[in-house]
């Protein structure tokens, strides 16, 4: 009654399969996608850094074509073949040129360059002109801060020319604003970042439309299960994939050994009751006369008799508690247990009203639960003076019984002996005393309780919880 659903002894609910799934999906994919973010990121920058510096290639091959000597040495300037792109001629444009001649101490002594660099003299970093000094004939690059007021970055290449009659080579510089080229990276990336996250959210729909699907079968195998505890069917059947196969195999089974073994425990306690009734009429019978011994032996077989009747009963009950499937409307039998006791005691002129939820359905067997309500009512029907009130109301996973009387009640000292076996509080009455306590340990072997309290009848209250059947 108050355990969580789906969770009982030796079993606890951690967590969903399909949770750990798409949770472990969801992870995946994320690291996956940031990855290939980074690497399609770090690929478009590698090429647009290609793509700059095949421009500054070709600026430099340019003025190396334009570039000679003298017989003295000194460099001769081929002005009309020079790059003729406008951007050379135009103040801190974002294009650049130069030719940079250094001495022996690879440092800068003279040079030209294009008006683009206005009065500021071109002078790169001196580890890039010991770079570019040591390969000869190749060009080598690097970013730099850009020139005079434009402080945003250029990528800049430097290229070190040996020239006929000249002993010491001549650096040729060419420069070009990466700024245009730096914001298409920059475009890219929030592009990209946006697909791969519209990516990420398609691949987890699909990996929960796929989970949901995967899946499927468990569920459709808890559904009948379901049914089966419900005794809405026997057994689980179907078609199932071949990983599942198995397990329904197992289950049914299962079922299977259930029922046998619940069959076999009733068939043993039939076979027990039939042995025992012989041997206790026999002595009842050799006990008639009117001697002391004869008396003792009546009582004692008497109470044999009502011990063995309690077992029975209880053991009989529990395999019966056993049995999947069991489930027994509530309202009939109240109804009818109701008429049987308003003729029983029609001397009191006593009248039964139930009241019953139409959705309140036991989960247990039809004769355990008239025993259970059956020993209340007859019990209310002794001790009231003319009223008994029964309710039945349904909750989540329970059924409560209430039935009230408007007799004289009990003192609460005293319902805890009430419950006790074989207990009788008032030996006017007839009765062996064992209702109560059946009722207590029949309820007991469902997972139910039996409360007595007070009854806004005036007289007492048993409350009775018992579980309930699935809908």
């Amino acid at each position: 009654m108050s355990e969580t659903p789906g969770e009982t002894e030796g079993t606890r609910t951690r967590g969903s399969i399909a949770r750990r799934m798409l949770l472990t999906a969801a992870v995946l994919s994320v690291i996956v996608l940031v990855f290939a973010g980074w690497a399609l990121q770090a690929l478009y920058r590698s090429e647009t850094d290609r793509q700059l510096n095949t421009a500054i290639e070709e600026t430099i091959d340019t003025l190396t074509i334009a570039v000679d000597s003298y017989p003295s040495g000194e460099p001769k300037y081929d002005r009309a073949k020079r790059p003729r792109a406008e951007q050379f001629d135009n103040t801190f444009s974002g294009r650049y040129w130069a030719y940079l001649i250094v001495n022996a101490e690879n440092r800068i002594s003279q040079g030209e360059w294009s008006r683009s660099f206005a009065d500021v003299r071109p002078e790169p970093r001196p580890a890039l002109i010991e770079q570019a000094l040591a390969s000869r004939g190749r060009t080598v690059f690097e970013d730099e801060t850009g020139i005079g007021p434009d402080e945003r970055q250029i990528r800049v290449g430097l290229k070190a020319v040996t020239l006929s009659n000249r002993a010491l080579p001549i650096l040729i510089y060419a420069g070009l604003n990466r700024t245009m080229y730096d914001e298409a990276v920059s475009r890219f990336a929030i592009t990209l970042g946006i697909a791969l996250g519209v990516l990420a959210l398609g691949i987890m729909a699909g990996i929960f439309v796929v989970i949901r699907y995967g899946l499927r079968p468990l569920h459709e195998i808890e559904d009948k299960l379901h049914d089966v505890r419900a005794g809405r069917r026997d057994r689980l059947d179907g078609e199932y994939p071949g990983e599942l196969s198995p397990l329904v195999k197992e289950i049914n089974t299962l079922i299977n050994h259930n029922r046998k073994v619940v069959e076999r425990a009733r068939t043993h306690v039939g076979n027990l009751a039939h042995a025992l009734k012989t041997p206790l009429a026999v002595l009842r019978n050799e006990s008639r006369g009117d001697d002391r011994v004869s008396e003792i032996v009546r009582r004692q077989t008497d109470a044999m008799t009502q011990n063995v009747q309690h077992y029975l009963k209880r053991a009989q009950a529990a395999a019966q508690a056993e049995v999947l499937g069991a489930r027994t409307e509530i309202k009939e039998p109240l109804e009818g247990i109701g008429r049987m006791l308003e003729r029983l005691h029609r001397d009191k002129n006593i009248s039964v009203e139930v009241e019953a939820d139409p959705q309140a359905v036991f989960r247990g067997e039809r004769g355990d639960f008239d025993e259970l309500v059956g020993n209340l009512m007859d019990n209310a029907a002794k001790w009231c003076k003319s009223r008994v009130e029964v309710k039945v109301t349904r909750s989540d996973d329970g059924v409560t019984v209430i039935v009230d009387d408007d007799g004289p009640g009990l003192a609460v000292e005293h319902r805890a002996k009430a419950l006790e076996r074989g207990k009788r509080l008032d030996e006017s009455e007839p009765g062996t005393g064992l209702g109560l306590s059946i009722v207590t340990e029949l309820a007991d072997i469902y997972g139910g309780r039996l409360h007595l309290e007070d009854s806004p009848l005036g007289g007492l209250r048993a409350r009775l919880e018992l579980p309930a059947a699935p809908l």
